[in-house]
C-alpha cells in the first residue's frame, strides 16, 4: 500500500517525507484506531483511509516532526473511527436496548464508571465534536490552551464545549439508566 501512496505524491522530498511520517505515526494511528472498533481489520483499513486523507492535504502537513503533526494524524484516525464504527452500529440487528437488562446493571454496579468497553460505547454516542474534545482532554490530558491551537478555537470556547460534551455524556448516562 505504501507503493500506491507514494505514486500519488509528486516528488522525492514529498515521498521521503511520507515515508518518514508513516513510519512514524502508523502504529500510533493503528492503536487509537483500534482502541476504538476493537476490530483489527477495522482498525487497519481505517488507518489506510486516514493516510489517503492525509495525502489529499499533505501540502498543509507540517513537514517536520513536532507535536503537532502528531495530533493532526491521531485527530483523523479518530474521526474516522468513529464514523466506521457509528456505521457498523447502525448497520448492528442486535440493539443496545435488548442488553439493558443484563450490561447496564453490571456496568452501573462497578466502583469506576470511567472504565471498561461500556463507557467507550457511551462516548461514542456523543457528537463527533465532543467525543474529541472530551478525548484529548482526558485521554491525551491537554492543557485548555493545548486544545484551544489544536482545534483553532478560543480558551473559552474549550471551556465551553467541555462543559456541553459532559452536560451530554451526563444526559446519555442518565437515559440508559447508569448509575453515576
Amino acid at each position: 500500500m505504501l507503493i500506491i501512496y507514494l505514486s500519488m505524491l509528486d516528488t522525492e522530498e514529498n515521498k521521503d517525507i511520507f515515508m518518514k511520517l508513516h513510519d512514524e505515526y502508523s502504529t500510533i494511528m493503528y492503536k487509537k484506531a483500534y482502541a476504538i472498533l476493537k476490530d483489527c481489520s477495522l482498525a487497519e483499513d481505517v488507518v489506510q483511509e486516514s493516510f489517503i486523507r492525509i495525502l489529499k492535504n499533505f501540502e498543509k502537513v507540517i513537514k517536520k516532526k513536532c507535536p503537532q503533526t502528531r495530533k493532526y494524524f491521531v485527530n483523523i484516525v479518530r474521526s474516522i473511527s468513529i464514523d466506521v464504527y457509528r456505521k457498523r452500529k447502525k448497520q448492528q440487528t442486535l440493539f443496545f436496548d435488548e442488553l439493558e437488562g443484563t450490561m447496564i446493571e453490571e456496568f452501573a454496579n462497578t466502583e469506576d464508571i470511567l472504565e471498561g468497553k461500556e463507557f467507550e460505547s457511551y462516548l461514542l454516542q456523543l457528537p463527533k465534536s465532543y467525543y474529541i474534545i472530551l478525548s484529548l482532554k482526558y485521554d491525551d490530558e491537554y492543557t485548555y490552551k493545548e486544545i484551544s491551537s489544536i482545534l483553532d478555537i478560543t480558551e473559552e470556547n474549550v471551556k465551553k464545549r467541555l462543559m456541553r460534551a459532559r452536560n451530554k455524556l451526563r444526559e446519555i448516562l442518565v437515559e440508559q439508566e447508569v448509575k453515576i
